[in-house]
């Protein structure tokens, strides 16, 4: 039997979260604040874009096993 992270609720709760959390809402202003010449929104959005790519990568490589191959 495969098993999944989609049969692992938590997980796809904090994968859910985490890509919602990618939507640069606090930062919805007509200035908006630079930092290091780039719009913060923008770190916020390259900042939560790894956590989802990183808690992506960690979820596929602990809960995917294929038992054919052991």
């Amino acid at each position: 039997m495969t098993d999944e992270p989609r049969r692992h609720p938590v997980f796809m709760i904090l994968l859910a979260l985490t890509a919602l959390a990618i939507v640069p809402l606090p930062f919805i202003n007509p200035q908006p604040t630079l930092w290091l010449g780039i719009p913060l929104w923008l770190w916020w959005s390259f900042g939560w874009t790894f956590v989802l790519s990183c808690l992506t990568a960690w979820g596929i490589l602990r809960y995917w096993r294929d038992d054919d191959l052991e």
